[in-house]
This record gives structure tokens, C-alpha cells and sequence, in this order.
């Protein structure tokens, strides 16, 4: 005889701590500095990361810049692009991006 799969049980869902505001709110995500130049910036760090539950809603702080969202356009392009800025957040390393006319960054190097 042969067993059956197991039945997920239901889970609770718990309260949002009080500290968790803005993280896992779209309604409150960073405010972008306008685009000053679309074109390359160079050597810059990033110091944090944040983002929602959309995936496509993640936003870099860069130092001297500001907020600047990770450009959707591309759905591997954004996820490799979000690795690389974590990687470089942990890390502390400088990178090199380049700013679309929307004044998000839609290539990063590291």
C-alpha cells in the first residue's frame, strides 16, 4: 500500500509589526531623485536595498544619487540586476550603472 502525499496544514496569518511600515508597502516605496542625466555613472555604492511584494519593485539607495528603482523591462535582467546590487550592498563594492531616460538604472556592473 502506498502512503499519500502529505496535506499542508493551514497557516496563520500574523500581524504586521509595527516597524515593518514602509517594508511590504507599495503605496510607500522610496522616493526617486529625478533622472539628473540619463547615461553612465561610475564607482558609485550602494548602501541599501528595498522592495515589495511585486518583484519588479526593487529600489537601490545610492550614495551622492539617491533612490533608484531597478528597471522592470527585462524579468532576468531585473532579477540578475537585484542580485548584483545585494551582492555589492553585502560586500561593499563600488559599481558601475548605467541610468535609462526614466531615470532607472537598467544595466549594473559590479
Amino acid at each position: 500500500m502506498m502512503g499519500h502525499p502529505p496535506v499542508p496544514s493551514p497557516y496563520a496569518v500574523l500581524d504586521r509589526p509595527e516597524d515593518w511600515l514602509p517594508y511590504g508597502d507599495a503605496a510607500k516605496s522610496p522616493q526617486a531623485v529625478s533622472p539628473t542625466q540619463s547615461g553612465w555613472h561610475v564607482g558609485r555604492m550602494i548602501s541599501d536595498l528595498w522592495s515589495y511584494e511585486d518583484a519588479s519593485g526593487v529600489w537601490v539607495l545610492v550614495d551622492g544619487i539617491g533612490w533608484k528603482r531597478l528597471s522592470p523591462a527585462s524579468r532576468s535582467g531585473h532579477t540578475h540586476m537585484t542580485l548584483l546590487a545585494g551582492t555589492a550592498t553585502h560586500d561593499n563594492l563600488p559599481v558601475d550603472f548605467h541610468e535609462d531616460a526614466d531615470g532607472r538604472i537598467d544595466q549594473l556592473i559590479v
